[in-house]
């Protein structure tokens, strides 16, 4: 090997490295805005009693991203620095820090995330809540609402731009605040 190949392979394994930081820091700030944003407020919801609640069951797979994101991104950042492959040696703090993310990120997805969606389906049914398909929208199966009485179950004519879902009555655009 030459020292002008030996400089190209390094500046390659450098420019994917920087690549796979940018691609992993990116899922995981997604990852925490989507939980942020998406299963935070059903608690939120829960406590005023809404009266209707949307809960994006699929969304809670995504507690096992951060972690694994974290190691991806300190593991591509070492490479980024030293040109070689992340390989930290065992009981050294990065190799805890991988095994510490690797762990919490399958336990998040195999414990914490179905029993996250049990308990939230068991506090909804406890405060009489009811599962309502007709307010899903057309081909989102992942998402269901809930609803706190039943004439609050009902198919849509329209959505806000808060994706409150409406009805047309009498002339009138009636919705449902889902932040209430």
């Amino acid at each position: 090997m030459t020292a002008s190949t030996l400089s190209f392979e390094t500046i390659k394994f450098r420019l994917l490295a920087a690549l796979t930081l940018v691609i992993c820091a990116g899922v995981g700030v997604f990852s925490v805005y989507w939980l942020i944003t998406h299963v935070l407020p059903i608690y939120g919801q829960l406590w005023r009693q809404a009266s209707a609640i949307e809960v994006p069951y699929m969304a809670f797979g995504l507690l096992m991203a951060p972690p694994v994101m974290l190691a991806c991104t300190v593991a591509s950042a070492f490479a980024i620095c030293t040109g070689k492959k992340f390989a930290p040696p065992n009981k050294s703090a990065l190799a805890k820090l991988q095994t510490g993310m690797l762990k919490a990120s399958v336990y998040s997805l195999i414990v914490v995330a179905p029993l996250a969606a049990i308990l939230t389906t068991v506090a909804l049914n406890k405060l009489d809540y009811t599962s309502c398909p007709q307010l899903r929208k057309s081909g989102s199966a992942w998402q269901t609402y809930w609803v706190s009485h039943p004439g609050f179950c009902f198919v849509p004519d329209s959505y806000t731009d808060n994706r409150w879902p409406c009805k047309h009555v009498d002339g009138k655009k009636l919705c449902i605040n889902m932040d209430e």
